[in-house]
C-alpha cells in the first residue's frame, strides 16, 4: 500500500500518467486498475462514478480521469464512447466519420476527479477543434494525430509536449487541479 499522503493516479493508461505529471509538475504514483465505466451521457458523470469506485480501494488522495471526443454536427458523438470507437475501428474509423460529415468541428473534453481524503473535486477542460481525415504527426496517443485544435496548424501529435499541454483538454483540466492543490496546499 502506498504512503497515505502520496498522490495516486488511478489509470491503466501510462500515457495519461506521463501527461498528468508533466502538467501538474509533481510526481504521481500510477496505480493500474481497470475501473468499470458506466454508459453515461457525459464524461463528467463517468469520471464521478470512477472516483466513487476508486475510493473503495482505500487510497487517501487520488485522481481519476476520463476523456470525450465528439463531433459538433453529431451532437457530440461519439463523446465519452470514443474509446470504444477507437478500439473497434481505430483512427481510420474516426476519419471515416469525419470524411462523411460536412462539418468536422469537434470538442475534446477531459474531466479529472480528485479525492482529497474527505471530499471529491471535479475539474473539466475543453479543447475545440476539428477531426482530420488524414492523420498527421509521429506521436500516436489515442486520437492525437486526428485532432487539430482551433487556431492551430498542428495536430496534437505534431506538437511539442509543452505546446500540446498549453492547448489540450487534459492540460486545461490538470491546470485547474494544480491551482486547487496550490490553493489548498495539497
Amino acid at each position: 500500500m502506498p504512503d497515505r499522503d502520496q498522490l495516486i493516479l488511478v489509470s491503466s493508461n501510462p500515457n495519461k500518467g506521463i501527461e498528468a505529471e508533466r502538467i501538474l509538475g509533481i510526481p504521481l504514483l500510477r496505480v493500474s486498475l481497470v475501473l468499470p465505466e458506466i454508459q453515461a451521457a457525459t464524461v463528467e458523470e463517468i469520471t464521478r462514478y470512477k472516483l466513487e469506485i476508486a475510493r473503495t480501494k482505500g487510497y487517501n488522495r487520488l485522481i481519476v480521469e476520463d476523456v470525450s471526443l465528439g463531433f459538433d454536427e453529431l451532437g457530440n458523438f461519439p463523446g465519452p464512447y470514443v474509446r470504444w470507437l477507437l478500439e473497434a475501428a481505430g483512427g481510420k474509423g474516426l476519419a471515416a466519420i469525419a470524411y462523411a460529415l460536412n462539418n468536422r468541428a469537434a470538442k475534446a473534453e477531459c474531466c479529472v476527479a480528485y479525492w482529497d481524503g474527505a471530499k471529491g473535486h471535479i475539474f473539466c477542460g475543453v479543447s475545440a477543434g476539428e477531426i482530420l481525415v488524414e492523420p498527421r504527426g509521429e506521436r500516436h496517443f489515442g486520437w492525437d494525430a486526428w485532432f487539430q485544435p482551433r487556431g492551430s496548424k498542428k495536430t496534437f501529435a505534431e506538437m511539442s509536449d509543452d505546446g500540446k499541454d498549453n492547448v489540450s483538454h487534459r492540460g486545461d483540466a490538470y491546470r485547474k487541479l494544480a491551482a486547487h492543490l496550490k490553493a489548498s496546499n495539497g
